[in-house]
């Protein structure tokens, strides 16, 4: 616009300076008096110099303005130097040392934002994208105001926020109510600054925000001061969070170091499927865990093997398909089981029709544990909350799986070789020897776990007669039958072994005298009612049997084992085909 003033100002004196000196000569002023000449031309010297004096103070005013120019750029490269130098200084001061608190740190670098743009609040809310929230981390703030722990991301700044992901400056001309959705009870506001704070600048993470009493308190000059406190929090976020993951997998290796070189190789399954539980426990949430194998490699069933958490499904001992439920993607195909939802992935039950409605987990991850190609079983977390894992977290699962699937090779493989030496080569049982260190281990884990444990010492009435009139081959066959018919009226985490002769023992697993009765009653049963046939020989055979139980009756292998064989001897004074609890008359 001045640009334009001084051009028609020059086209006017140009014309002025013509008139003056070049048109008097002309012979227009011929007739007119000499006066108004004279008069006319003293007004254009006039015009003339006012010109002048307007054309000296314009280059004065352009001087003055480059001058300022100057210094705002001087003032401006120097502010962003100090910014620089600021940030620099900021960053040293506020080095993330892994030892120090999270909200520590986040306060800190809130009350420098605070008092560097002299604000009323500084607050940091972190944004919840599942369930679309705010949710606060820290603020600083006059005494008296309080903030909201969580509000939606609803609302013009808010909303705009997250749609845009660009600084915003709101005065209070442009607050709409319910703006400050922040404050409990919103105070008076001039101005507001919200930042966007992004992790590894793709990632929207949460906001810091700046509120003032003035009006117009900052422009959008101090908007890159906020930006370089946005990505202080930014990068300590990503410092903790690299910091945390490190330190979560050196702690996660270890402990599957742990677990590859510290247990023995002989190691009882149910003890090291509770140290590994103790290790998964430390790296996920879960609120049922479970270990299931596979009693054999085409089996269309589970045997449950160790369960943590939630147990009203089922325990450890069951025997549940695997097919049509949860566990058939893991075992069928040995892939990775992740489920966000239960409700929303349409499963037609979990793992028996009906049970959806009436258990409470809606999140699972599960991972196959196996050899090569051989599958040996699988390990299944749930979780009573949807989204409750993460993809990554699989990732660790497989890992862990992998040394755990070797590990309960190796303790197969030496459980195969150590039972070779400890097997009744007839029967198939454990013998004497292995059945007294089976004994000694149940005694203490029942010590352990103050549980109770029961021993059945059974010899078969009047065995001699059978060898001797039929021959030690028929003998053998009821042996041999015998053997199978104990161990099928059992459970599989009972032992059951060959003591000597026509003599066998049973340990069963966390059970009284009392309750264990009957099982001792079956087995006394079937082996009455079977018919021992081999050659067109057909004979009938009773058994006598004798119970004690720890620590009732004994707490140490020896006395365990004369005290259930007082009861059986007993039971053979009464004629046999009898069960017999050890009653303390029997040692005297």
């Amino acid at each position: 616009m001045k640009n334009k003033s001084i051009i028609i100002i020059s086209i006017i004196l140009f014309t002025i300076l013509f008139l003056a000196f070049v048109f008097p000569r002309l012979e227009f002023f011929s007739g007119i008096p000499v006066i108004v000449q004279t008069i006319f031309r003293i007004l254009i010297y006039i015009g003339v110099l006012s010109y002048l004096i307007f054309i000296i103070q314009e280059l004065y005013h352009w001087r003055s303005r480059c001058d300022l120019a100057e210094k705002t750029l001087d003032s401006r490269r120097s502010s962003i130097s100090r910014d620089d130098e600021f940030a620099g200084e900021l960053s040293l001061k506020l080095k993330i040392d892994p030892d120090q608190n999270y909200n520590e740190i986040i306060a800190q670098i809130l009350k420098i934002a605070q008092s560097s743009l002299m604000a009323r609040s500084a607050f940091l809310y972190l944004f919840n994208a599942d369930e679309h929230t705010y949710i606060l981390q820290a603020y600083q703030s006059e005494e008296g105001i309080e903030f909201r722990p969580k509000f939606k991301a609803e609302g013009p700044i808010f909303r705009e926020l997250h749609l845009t992901l660009k600084p915003q400056i709101y005065s209070a001309d442009g607050l709409k109510e319910g703006s400050l959705v922040y404050y409990t009870v919103p105070p008076k506001v001039g101005t507001i600054m919200v930042v966007p704070i992004m992790f590894n600048q793709e990632v929207f993470v949460g906001v810091l925000g700046l509120d003032s009493i003035d009006r117009d308190a900052w422009g959008h000059e101090d908007v890159d001061l906020v930006k370089l406190f946005a990505e202080l929090f930014s990068s300590s976020i990503w410092q903790i969070d690299a910091i945390d993951r490190l330190n979560t997998q050196i702690a996660f290796f270890k402990a599957l170091c742990r677990l590859n070189t510290e247990l023995p190789i002989g190691i009882e399954s149910l003890e090291l499927y509770k140290e590994a539980s103790q290790v998964l426990h430390k790296f996920f949430n879960f609120d049922k865990l479970t270990f299931a194998v596979l009693p054999e490699e085409e089996s269309p069933e589970l045997y449950i093997e160790y369960v943590e958490g939630y147990d009203t499904d089922y325990s450890i001992g069951h025997r549940i398909s695997w097919k049509g439920g949860l566990w058939e993607k893991i075992i069928k195909n040995g892939e990775i089981l992740l489920l966000n939802d239960y409700e929303q992935e349409k499963l037609s039950f979990r793992f028996q029709p009906g049970d959806l409605g009436i258990l409470p987990f809606r999140s699972c991850l599960g991972v196959p544990l196996e050899v090569g190609r051989k599958r040996l079983g699988g390990i299944l977390m749930e979780s009573y909350q949807p989204h409750n894992y993460l993809r990554d977290e699989s990732d660790t699962l497989v890992l862990f799986a992998k040394n755990l699937s070797e590990i309960i090779n190796r303790m197969n493989t030496y459980q195969t070789v150590k039972d070779l030496a400890m097997i009744d080569g007839l029967t198939g049982l454990y013998n004497r020897r292995a059945f007294e260190e089976r004994l000694q281990i149940e005694i203490e884990r029942s010590r352990r776990y103050e549980n109770s444990l029961t021993l059945m010492i059974l010899d078969l009435d009047k065995f001699k007669r059978i060898n001797d009139t039929y021959g030690h081959i028929f003998g053998d066959m009821v042996l041999k039958k015998t053997a199978s018919i104990i161990r099928g009226s059992v459970r599989t985490v009972d032992t059951v072994a060959r003591y000597g002769g026509e003599e066998f023992a049973v340990i069963l697993i966390n059970a009284d005298k009392n309750n264990s009765y009957k099982s001792a009653e079956r087995i006394r049963s079937n082996i009455q009612s079977f018919v021992f046939e081999k050659d067109g020989i057909r004979e009938h055979i009773t058994i006598s049997i004798g119970m004690a139980e720890y620590p009732i009756d004994g707490t140490d292998v020896p006395t365990m084992i004369s005290h259930a064989d007082l009861a059986m001897y007993q039971s053979k004074r009464l004629g046999g085909n009898k069960v017999t609890l050890f009653k303390k008359e029997y040692a005297t």
